[in-house]
């Protein structure tokens, strides 16, 4: 099966179980309270999980040390990711707050419900190191140059390095710590810990699927503005990564693929805890999550079928 048909396949998936948790919401059999304990759930164990057991069992040290070039191209992705929205941001004519959590929501991406799932699924063999390559990327640029353009949407621009220790970043260093000293763990234990963060790939989905059911459409035509942001996040950013690195050309096929999957991904999620804590516009951000999901299942494999079959 070529990789397209792969895509198609997982945006099947997606689909599907974003319906599960969307009607699941609408018809009552879950709450807002529960949603908001799934979120918990999800970024407290199963993510960690998650980045625990397919980044500890991905490779050795040698392995890990020669994913630099991959670092460097993630680097560069989220640099294309961000002119972009900086761009489209001057080229709507917003101004701070509204530019600032325009810019956020266009730049950082929802890496760990979706795009760790089509990654394993399209590159079994390389997904770990990739992942936990551009996890690292993805923490630093996020929580520095991320948190500073949020920040001074209504103030002064500050970087908060606490706030890069989470369960996730704990089990990234974990598990980077195992790849360095070559210690791959075996047996019933880690096999039961591996299924948990596997869970992800379901529940991630339908928390997403129920967080829509409960905002609701209607906040998409609050601000009509917000559909904006899906053709230069969405097909734009996506396509420019790809003609980079392709550009570039010091990564493989596959690597460049990689980044050019997790940059067609829709808005992180953690932008609108972030925007309400920044008092960031939180509503345009909550938009753009919305929006860009919905969209993306579109977006993905038309980009996708143009880099692999006209570019």
């Amino acid at each position: 099966m070529d990789l397209l048909s792969i895509l198609n396949d997982q945006i099947i998936f997606f689909a599907t179980t974003l319906l599960v948790g969307f009607l699941s919401v609408k018809s009552g059999f879950i709450t807002s309270e529960n949603v908001d304990s799934l979120s918990k759930i999800l970024l407290r164990i199963i993510v960690p999980f998650l980045v625990l057991t397919v980044v500890g069992s991905s490779g050795t040290r040698k392995e890990l040390l020669s994913m630099m070039p991959f670092f460097c191209g993630s680097v560069i992705a989220f640099f294309v990711l961000l002119v972009v929205a900086a761009a489209s941001a001057k080229l709507l004519g917003y101004k701070k707050p509204l530019a600032n959590v325009h810019i956020c929501s266009s730049t950082f991406v929802n890496s760990a419900l979706l795009g760790y799932p089509i990654v394993i699924t399209m590159f079994p063999q390389e997904s770990g190191l990739a992942i936990a390559t551009f996890l690292v990327a993805e923490t630093i640029i996020m929580w520095t140059v991320g948190v500073a353009i949020l920040s001074a949407g209504s103030g002064k621009g500050k970087i908060d390095l606490k706030k890069m220790v989470t369960p996730v970043t704990i089990s990234l260093v974990i598990a980077l710590g195992m790849l360095m000293l070559d210690f791959h763990p075996k047996g019933v234990v880690w096999d039961s810990l591996h299924g948990i963060g596997e869970t992800n790939k379901y529940l991630g989905l339908i928390y997403i699927g129920a967080d829509i059911g409960r905002r609701g459409f209607k906040k998409l035509f609050e601000r009509p503005k917000v559909f904006l942001v899906s053709p230069f996040k969405l097909v734009i950013s996506p396509l420019l990564v790809f003609l980079v690195l392709r550009g570039l050309n010091f990564l493989s096929y596959n690597h460049i693929m990689i980044l050019t999957i997790f940059s067609m991904l829709p808005s992180m999620m953690i932008i609108t805890i972030l925007s309400q804590e920044y008092n960031c516009v939180p509503e345009y951000a909550s938009a753009a999550l919305l929006s860009t999901t919905v969209i993306s299942l579109a977006t993905m494999p038309f980009v996708f079928w143009l880099v692999t079959t006209v570019l």
